[in-house]
């Protein structure tokens, strides 16, 4: 039969059974058991622009499981005053000259069996301060940020 001589209810009955049957088959990514603990390997774009992180996988010190961990890889304004934009605000005065660019910010994170990472902690070059964290995939491909300080979180996503 001629979609244009079906009846408009046996149209979208067929709209509905040809999307279920495309949705069965697409992949599904999110916040669930089940994703490949080295999904967010790779390099991702801030949530405000400025930089990019690159996150990688390594055996953890006693050999016994993959620990995930992220450097900054690119800096939209990487001088300031002619010079690297350097740690200056790290409460350690020893470290403030260390570069921003290559600078370990997010470190310790595992692989859950919810299928997330926990356990880690992302260092804030702006504040000088380290903080708890968790990372998760949400279903649109963004790497999920949240750190934790005191009672207060807050959550940012980054892309590929």
């Amino acid at each position: 039969m001629d979609h244009r001589t079906q009846s408009p209810i046996a149209r979208r009955r067929a709209g509905a059974a040809l999307l279920a049957l495309l949705a069965a088959g697409l992949p599904q990514v999110g916040l669930r058991a089940g994703t490949a603990p080295d999904a967010i390997v790779g390099t991702w774009l801030t949530e405000d622009g400025g930089s990019r992180v690159a996150i990688s996988a390594a055996r953890s010190p006693d050999g016994s499981s993959t620990v995930y961990a992220g450097k900054v890889a690119w800096l939209k304004e990487p001088m300031r005053d002619g010079k690297p934009l350097s740690d200056a605000n790290n409460g350690n005065p020893a470290l403030r000259e260390r570069p921003i660019l290559g600078l370990e910010i997010l470190s310790g994170f595992r692989a859950t069996p919810g299928g997330g990472w926990a356990g880690g902690t992302i260092y804030s070059p702006r504040a000088g301060k380290s903080y708890p964290a968790e990372l998760s995939l949400g279903a649109d491909g963004r790497l999920q940020v949240k750190a934790e300080a005191g009672l207060v979180s807050k959550t940012v996503y980054w892309t590929r």
